[in-house]
């Protein structure tokens, strides 16, 4: 799931991860605090590369975080190559 963790991670977010475990999906969820000027983590990288469905929550500051505009190039990436 990709989501500005401000906005949605402690109301919406972890609502829809919990209900998406119970159903047993397998939900990667970074819940680091990101330190502005780091990269991505490898981690979440080969999740998304690994990954068959991405889930955005668009919020209303999701464009103002670098960490959320390279997810969701990285993602945008990934479906172009796997169609």
């Amino acid at each position: 799931m990709s989501f500005r963790g401000e906005d949605t991670r402690n109301n919406f977010v972890s609502h829809l991860y919990k209900c998406l475990e119970e159903r047993g999906f397998n939900v990667f969820k970074d819940d680091e605090k990101h330190e502005k000027g780091r990269p991505i983590s490898v981690e979440l990288l080969k999740a998304i590369e690994e990954s068959r469905i991405a889930i955005i929550v668009f919020s209303e500051n999701y464009a103002w975080s670098k960490w959320c505009l390279e997810e969701l190039t990285k993602i945008m990436d990934c479906v172009e190559k796997k169609d």
